[in-house]
């Protein structure tokens, strides 16, 4: 009897091969998908991209991805993420941007202030000689937009298998291996390179002994959109007090109603008054402490209040495997900058594969996976360097504290050559694009018919 008509008899499918499974089918793995695209077309590559949660496709038969996103969230519901502008030009360079654009609410001011004090500093992207210091957009419209960018241009090398519980993940020296289950079912998948990307603390990455180091916050986050009585004019507010900072980033116009996305830090020990506050209280304690730079706010939506902690992965890569997004790396939400810094690691995993299928290697070969590491871990420890120091420099009550605080917005406003180097890291300019940039192409059938290059 052969080894698959047994596994058939006994309810085990038999095992397929891919060359690149994705666990995790979120914006980090959709956006590693399409950032290996052009690849695995030039290299004949197959992927599989595993969720546990359904995928949604019905949007697909809708004229606007964005009256959908209304209908399943409401125009006050659902998270947003900020695009800094270096991952604009990231999504650009792969074709994406274009659908990404219509959904995009740019990004023209940044204004940081400290509660209670003086100076505040302004970024303005006027001042950078361009269109945008990065954008806002919704999290649900822009996982619609990679899934169907997925469906139309990879169809012929990519399984989208959602529903599907992992149990197990093991590396070897030649292919690696999964097993899960689907509707009851077991299945096992073998691949070159399993990466995972399965959200933060990683069930599957602690399994395998792949330890985080974590230090926790003491602070929770409450996570919400709200209405303004007027436009935003594209202005994100980033205001510290002495309790935690709070960050308003603009949304686009939906339905007649001007809104924004709330990002607030707490103590921890308020987290169950925040969720039981009405929404009445909750808006009157907001405006409070941002005051009006954006006017007032009229209405809040859901709200989603968590506990924040920086958390790290002791170890990224191992033969045929990598962590990849807040698998790898959780940071504080005070900068904004955990998908932009996993897009960038996106990409640089990307150039490893694409240099293991020049020179005729396995794609999980270790020593590119350690180039990779390498590579992207400079940009790694000075984000969440960065965004950890600011964190505690702001959030301590200190006198001292406050006027270094003090010195610093005065000096960012005051020096425009300080105010430059800011607003570049503030906008991802500060990191070099060219070898991500000369990744193969896209090359998609469906735009007009005929074979063109993205």
């Amino acid at each position: 009897m052969s080894v698959e008509l047994e596994q058939r008899l006994s309810g085990v499918q038999p095992t397929k091969h891919y060359d690149i499974v994705i666990v995790g089918g979120g914006l980090v793995g959709a956006s590693l998908c399409l950032a290996l695209a052009g690849t695995a077309k030039t290299y004949g590559l197959s992927i599989a991209i595993l969720d546990a949660a359904p995928i949604d496709t019905s949007f697909l038969d809708s004229a606007a991805i964005e009256a959908t996103t209304i209908s399943a969230l409401g125009v006050l519901d659902g998270r947003a993420t900020a695009l800094a502008l270096g991952s604009r030009n990231l999504l650009n360079s792969i074709g994406l941007w274009d659908y990404l654009d219509p959904h995009a609410q740019a990004i023209s001011k940044i204004q940081v202030s400290d509660q209670g004090q003086p100076y505040k500093s302004e970024m303005l992207a006027d001042e950078m000689r361009r269109d945008a210091l990065g954008y806002v957009l919704q999290n649900q419209t822009m996982g619609q937009v990679f899934l169907e960018q997925i469906i139309k241009r990879c169809s012929d090398c990519v399984d989208l298998i959602d529903q599907a519980q992992v149990v197990s993940i093991g590396n070897a020296r030649q292919d690696s291996h999964l097993d899960y289950q689907r509707f009851g079912q077991s299945s096992s998948i073998t691949a070159q390179l399993i990466v995972m990307a399965d959200g933060g603390r990683s069930a599957l990455r602690q399994k395998l002994g792949m330890f985080d180091q974590v230090h926790h916050y003491d602070q929770v986050a409450l996570v919400a959109n709200v209405e303004l009585d007027q436009y935003h004019q594209g202005l994100a507010c980033e205001r510290f007090t002495p309790s935690g900072p709070l960050a308003l980033l603009p949304l686009p116009t939906m339905e007649g109603k001007f809104r924004a996305a709330l990002v607030w830090t707490q103590p921890i020990a308020r987290q169950n008054e925040l969720q039981q506050l009405s929404d009445e209280q909750l808006l009157q304690e907001i405006q409070l402490q941002v005051g009006y730079p954006m006017g007032e706010l009229l209405a809040i939506g859901d709200r989603q209040v968590y506990p924040l902690a920086l958390s790290v992965a002791l170890e990224q890569a191992r033969q045929g495997l990598a962590v990849v997004g807040n698998a790898a790396h959780t940071l504080h939400p005070i900068a904004g900058q955990g998908f932009n810094l996993a897009l960038r690691s996106n990409f640089a995993l990307a150039q490893s594969v694409l240099k293991s299928c020049k020179q005729g290697v396995p794609i999980g070969d270790l020593a590119n996976l350690n180039e990779f590491v390498a590579a992207s871990g400079w940009d790694k420890d000075r984000v969440i360097s960065a965004s950890d120091k600011v964190m505690k420099l702001f959030s301590n009550k200190k006198i001292h504290y406050s006027v270094l605080r003090q010195v610093g917005l005065l000096t960012m406003q005051q020096i425009p050559l300080v105010r430059t180097i800011f607003t570049r890291a503030a906008m991802g300019l500060d990191v070099p694009l060219a070898k991500v940039l000369a990744m193969p192409p896209i090359r998609a059938k469906y735009l007009s018919g005929s074979e063109e290059v993205l």
